[in-house]
């Protein structure tokens, strides 16, 4: 039983020598590649006459035509100073109760009975649907 292993063994190496050799042998049948120097070198130098020309800042690089001063209404409307500064919650706090402020105080009355009615106005239309 050994001998039949090793006679089977045997027959694998020959076969795998024999797949080597035939895989060396078209291997070395093949021609070389060959390889042309000078098309590589006319390509380097042309590359490199590009990037000269690239990399050579232009003297005649045409200058940008000054600008006159435009009226920009967008701008000038974000940075004008006459913005109106809404009254801050802090402040709101700090109210003066006095009679100077009465006008304010009923100004607030008027709107919160404003706000009260159309609250009221929109329960009832709820309720009625």
């Amino acid at each position: 039983m050994e001998r039949s292993k090793e006679h089977m063994m045997d027959l694998k190496l020959q076969d795998v020598n024999k797949r080597l050799d035939v895989f060396k042998l078209r291997v070395l049948e093949r021609p070389a590649p060959t390889i042309n120097i000078s098309s590589f070198r006319t390509e380097l130098d042309h590359f490199r006459a590009e990037l000269d020309v690239i990399l050579v800042p232009s003297m005649d690089a045409p200058k940008s035509a000054p600008t006159a001063p435009t009226n920009d209404m967008m701008l000038d409307t974000l940075f004008s100073e006459e913005i109106s500064q809404s009254e801050s919650s802090r402040a709101r706090g700090k109210r003066h109760h006095s009679s100077h402020t009465s006008y304010t105080t009923e100004d607030a009355r008027a709107k919160k009975r404003e706000r009260q009615q159309t609250t009221q106005a929109r329960r009832s239309f709820i309720v009625d649907e």
